[in-house]
């Protein structure tokens, strides 16, 4: 019987309890892992661990009113940009068609800018014409003057009887560059002067406005070596040097063909005296110019060059116009002065000027607390 219950097994056969497994073999608390094991506090993530208010982020880190911007980051009314930052067709000034919402004013087309160049109060509007479009206006202006003034004379010299004329002229010979004849020759006719003669070289312009100022509309001198014309106003002169040593004139050309050669020689002066009519024009306007900026100066305004030299160049439009008409009228002179062609453009710039707006920029507002 003890046998079999050896052979069976006694407690410590079946297991006792450290057999089986105590609570140490089966797994204590350390085993099984305690709070330690399990992640305590500090393992599952202390407040620190989860992030405490600086690992979240603090007011510092999502951005106090430095980081997220003040008024001076945002932008102030500076940075925006003022009425002359804003823009305008001149750098963005109040000279400009644009604002930001405003639909932008077109420029005048050139029969506008011939309309308001008589009125100084609308100058505000020609300032914003471009530069091409101001140029092509004084050439059409200067353009239509000189072709009205070349039919004048064309019609003129059309009604001149050549062969009539001929026939009262003496013997003479053009050749070489030099007049060739035997004794003066002098018409005095409706108005027309004509007056030939080898004794003297050349006629001046003096010399043939001394002659128009006595009641005459055309005036003919020829000396030895030049030729000199004026008719309505216009005055003409040719040295016969250039026309060449194999050149040859006589009185019976004159009677058959001296007028297509007359006519040849009106249409390239009248060519030569339109260009330079348009370079004198813009000339006159930047002498204007300086007048102009020292009567912006006077009215405390500071307005651009650019600006000056358009008020300029549509002030000369009213004398040029006039002066341009009054010698269109046959029999008539009078003379437009060039000191009554400055005053009247001076008082035009003037009028114009007192209108336009003051490009000076406004003071700056003082931002802050103080100076800081």
């Amino acid at each position: 019987m003890d046998n079999q219950i050896n052979q069976q097994g006694g407690g410590y056969q079946q297991g006792n309890t450290y057999q089986q497994g105590n609570a140490y073999q089966q797994g204590g608390g350390y085993q099984q892992g305690n709070a330690y094991q399990q992640g305590g506090g500090y393992q599952q993530g202390n407040a620190y661990q989860q992030g405490g208010g600086y690992q979240q982020g603090n007011v510092y880190q999502q951005g106090n009113t430095y980081q997220q911007g003040s008024p001076y980051q945002q932008g102030s009314s500076y940075q925006q940009g003022n009425f002359y930052q804003q823009g305008g067709s001149y750098g963005g000034n109040g000279y400009g068609n644009d604002n930001g919402n405003a639909e932008p004013q077109k420029a005048p087309n050139i029969f506008q800018q011939f309309a308001y160049s008589f009125v100084p109060n609308l100058y505000d509007r020609l300032i914003k014409v471009k530069v091409g479009s101001m140029i092509g206006f004084v050439t059409l202006l200067v353009l239509a003057a000189t072709l009205l003034s070349f039919v004048s004379v064309m019609v003129s010299f059309s009604s001149v009887d050549m062969e009539e004329i001929a026939a009262q002229m003496p013997e003479f010979t053009l050749e070489n560059g030099r007049l060739y004849m035997d004794e003066d020759f002098m018409l005095d006719e409706g108005g027309v002067f004509v007056y030939m003669t080898e004794d003297i070289e050349s006629f001046s312009y003096d010399d043939v406005d001394e002659i128009i100022d006595e009641g005459y509309h055309s005036v003919m001198l020829v000396g030895r070596d030049r030729i000199s014309i004026m008719n309505n106003g216009e005055y003409q002169q040719m040295d016969f040097r250039d026309l060449g040593d194999s050149f040859s004139l006589s009185r019976e050309w004159i009677a058959t063909g001296l007028a297509p050669f007359v006519t040849v020689i009106i249409v390239v002066a009248y060519i030569v005296y339109f260009l330079w009519r348009i370079l004198w024009y813009f000339l006159c306007a930047a002498v204007y110019l300086l007048i102009a900026m020292l009567i912006a100066s006077v009215m405390s305004k500071q307005i651009p060059g650019e600006v000056l030299f358009r008020v300029a160049v549509y002030a000369k439009v009213l004398m040029f116009v006039v002066a341009a008409f009054l010698d269109l009228i046959p029999m008539v002179d009078i003379p437009v002065s060039l000191l009554l062609r400055a005053a009247v453009t001076t008082a035009f710039m003037g009028f114009a000027i007192k209108k336009l707006p003051d490009n000076r920029p406004a003071p700056a507002p003082m931002m802050g607390q103080g100076w800081r």
